[in-house]
C-alpha cells in the first residue's frame, strides 16, 4: 500500500469549520449564562433569544459559504489523485462519458453538507427556546417542566420533588437547577439530531470529515467510470475499528464481473469520522506489486 492512500489526515478546511462553530458555541453559552433562574425577567430572555438568533443566522451564512468553497476543492483533489493513478496504470478514457456528472456530484454534496449543518443549527434554536421555557417555568414554580431533553425532565422533576419535600428555599432550588444546566452550558451540547445531543465543535468536525470523505469517494467512483476502470482498493492503516476491519486493504470490482475480486457494495466512509479512502487499481498494477514486494 502506498503511503499516499493510507490514513487520510484531517483537511485544514475542517479546522476552519470547527473554529466557526467553536466561536458560535461560546457566544451562545455566554448569552444563556446571563439567564437567572431565581430572578427571571421576560425582557432579558427575549433579548437573549434575539441575540442568539443573530448568532445562528451568521452561523448559517458561514456554514453555507464554507460548504460551497470546500466541497468543490475536496472533489477536485480526489479526482486529480484518482486520475493520476488511472494514467499510471494505463486506463483508457471513455470518449462518451458525461462530463457534467462531476458538476452534478459536487452540487449534490454541497446540498447534503449544507443541509446537515443547517439542520443542526435549527436544533440549536429549538434547544435554546426550550432552555428559556425551562427558566420561565422554574421561576413560576411549575413542577411539570418542559424538558431540555428527556434526561433533564427526570432530573429536574426529582430536584423539585426533593426540594419541596425537604422544604428547601427558592434560592437553594435555583442553585440545584443552575448546577445541572451549567454542565450543559460547559459541554455546549446544543445540537440535537435524532434524539441525541452533540457538542457544536464535535458535530461540525464529524459532518466535515464524513461528507468530505464521501465526496472524495464519489470523485474516485466517477473517475473510474470515466476511464472505464473496474478495480478499487481500500486504504490500509492498521485500523482497530470493527466496522472497518472487513474492508481495510481489500480489492473490489465496481461492476462485480471480475473473476477474482468481489462486488464493491459499500464505499468509504463506513461510519461517521471514518478515515478510510478508496483508490483505483488494476490487474496489471497488482501483479507488478506482487513482483516487486
Amino acid at each position: 500500500m502506498t503511503k499516499e492512500f493510507a490514513l487520510i489526515p484531517d483537511r485544514k478546511e475542517i479546522a476552519v469549520l470547527t473554529k466557526i462553530y467553536s466561536i458560535a458555541g461560546k457566544e451562545i453559552s455566554d448569552e444563556l449564562t446571563k439567564i437567572d433562574f431565581a430572578n427571571y425577567l421576560e425582557l432579558t430572555a427575549i433579548k437573549t433569544e434575539d441575540r442568539i438568533n443573530t448568532i445562528l443566522r451568521r452561523l448559517n451564512r458561514l456554514a453555507i459559504k464554507w460548504t460551497k468553497k470546500t466541497v468543490p476543492i475536496a472533489y477536485t483533489e480526489g479526482y486529480n489523485k484518482s486520475i493520476s493513478i488511472l494514467n499510471k496504470i494505463g486506463a483508457e478514457k471513455d470518449p462518451f462519458y458525461e462530463i457534467k456528472k462531476h458538476r452534478n456530484s459536487v452540487d449534490t454534496f454541497i446540498d447534503l453538507t449544507a443541509g446537515d449543518l443547517i439542520k443542526a443549527n435549527m436544533s440549536i434554536r429549538q434547544n435554546v427556546a426550550t432552555y428559556l421555557t425551562l427558566a420561565r417555568k422554574s421561576y413560576s414554580g411549575i413542577q411539570q417542566l418542559q424538558a431540555f431533553d428527556l434526561r433533564d425532565e427526570e432530573i429536574i422533576a426529582k430536584l423539585l420533588d426533593d426540594a419541596i419535600r425537604e422544604g428547601a428555599s427558592r434560592g437553594a432550588l435555583n442553585q440545584l437547577i443552575r448546577k445541572h444546566f451549567n454542565r450543559k452550558l460547559y459541554e455546549q451540547a446544543f445540537i440535537n439530531i435524532n434524539g441525541r445531543n452533540y457538542n457544536l465543535i464535535k458535530y461540525a468536525k464529524m459532518v466535515a470529515r464524513t461528507r468530505l470523505r464521501q465526496i472524495q469517494s464519489e470523485a474516485v467512483k466517477n473517475s473510474c467510470e470515466q476511464f472505464e476502470n473496474d478495480l478499487i482498493e481500500i486504504s490500509d492503516h492498521g485500523t482497530k475499528c470493527e466496522i472497518c476491519i472487513p474492508f481495510e486493504g481489500n480489492i473490489y470490482s465496481i461492476s462485480g464481473k471480475h473473476p477474482t475480486y468481489p462486488l464493491m457494495t459499500e464505499w468509504p466512509p463506513y461510519h461517521p469520522n471514518c478515515m478510510h479512502s478508496a483508490h483505483p487499481t488494476s490487474d496489471i498494477e497488482l501483479r507488478a506489486r506482487e513482483i516487486f514486494d
